[in-house]
């Protein structure tokens, strides 16, 4: 359980902000359906990615591309840019996110600074003390996710879902596709982990599943009209949440959740980017291209909205061509090796 606990908090990160925003885009509040659909698709990709990482062993996955030459080289860059881009994802969800809502009033190096430094630190102690504390945080992770679904069932219109199926049958298709693609692609960070992974699957299931359940939670609350206006709609449907009555602003501590979700996976971004560069100056290198994530944050994403719609919409996309292109050429690393 300790070995996979990560993918958990890898399956969930992207959509915060993006993912669960998109899928209402495409199929309004059919939008859970077309998530069920996504979660076999996804499924389908994680035996894939399960049998590719039996098959590497207990070898690091640096030690085989290292032998692999010019395809070794390919393959690198390739895993190198998933991490980096990612670790960008994060890093702009995370500042959106806090800047909008948490800390609306503090200056953006206030709160990206300290995330940074925290991951930096947990990334370079090993994955070991990552999987430990993703461990330790899964618990809480569920139970928050948990009180909200069940504070919030209380608030749905059935009218919300109604009428059943009134999306296209592409709607479907590309919802379904969407879903895997967000939900898989940081998984790919765990091309770290040796030998066979047991309940990774079981893993990616419940993450997805809790997903699902948020987007029926939004889609039951606010409906597929109200859906649409909201920036972060996962965060402003927590605000329906009372506690005894009378204790408000409880959505600030739920939503913690999903702070968790970011705080693991770019910890794994980062631990994958220095793993791959691989050289004795590997934490000066991580901690420069961390650094340039940050600049790079701080000079297209600080002021220009249109940066961030660009890479809002060109998710699902990229998303897939990533994980096809990644499981195609790992296969074509790993295909020589025995199993």
């Amino acid at each position: 359980m300790q070995k996979v606990s990560v993918v958990y908090f890898l399956t969930r990160s992207l959509f915060l902000g993006f993912g669960i925003s998109l899928l209402f885009s495409i199929s309004s509040k059919d939008a859970y359906l077309g998530a069920i659909c996504g979660l076999l698709v996804g499924i389908f990709l994680t035996f894939i990615y399960s049998y590719l990482i039996k098959k590497k062993g207990d070898k690091s996955i640096l030690d085989i591309l290292s032998n692999k030459g010019i395809l070794g080289i390919i393959v690198r860059i390739i895993l190198i840019a998933v991490s980096f881009i990612i670790l960008l994802y994060m890093l702009v969800s995370y500042k959106e996110f806090v800047g909008a809502f948490l800390l609306v009033n503090s200056p953006e190096l206030y709160f990206l600074i300290p995330i940074i430094i925290l991951t930096l630190y947990l990334a370079l102690k090993g994955f070991k003390i990552i999987s430990r504390v993703a461990s330790c945080l899964i618990p809480f992770s569920i139970i928050l996710s948990l009180i909200s679904f069940v504070g919030l069932v209380v608030f749905f219109e059935p009218s919300n879902f109604l009428p059943i199926l009134s999306t296209k049958f592409d709607g479907f298709v590309k919802t379904a596709f969407a879903f895997a693609g967000i939900s898989f692609l940081p998984n790919l960070l765990t091309i770290h982990l040796k030998g066979d992974i047991k309940g990774y699957t079981k893993i990616y299931i419940l993450a997805s599943s809790f997903i699902i359940l948020t987007i029926i939670c939004v889609n039951g609350v606010f409906g597929p009209a109200l859906v649409n206006i909201f920036r972060f709609p996962e965060y402003m449907v927590l605000k329906q949440l009372k506690l005894f009555k009378f204790i408000e602003k409880i959505e600030n501590v739920i939503s913690c959740s999903w702070i968790l979700d970011l705080f693991i996976t770019m910890s794994m971004a980062i631990f994958s980017l220095k793993e791959l560069i691989g050289t004795k100056h590997a934490k000066k290198i991580t901690i420069a291209l961390v650094l340039g994530a940050l600049f790079i944050l701080e000079i297209f994403f600080d002021t220009d909205y249109i940066n961030e719609l660009k890479i809002y919409y060109i998710l699902p996309n990229l998303s897939l061509i990533l994980i096809l292109l990644t499981l195609f050429s790992l296969y074509l690393v790993l295909r020589k090796i025995k199993d």
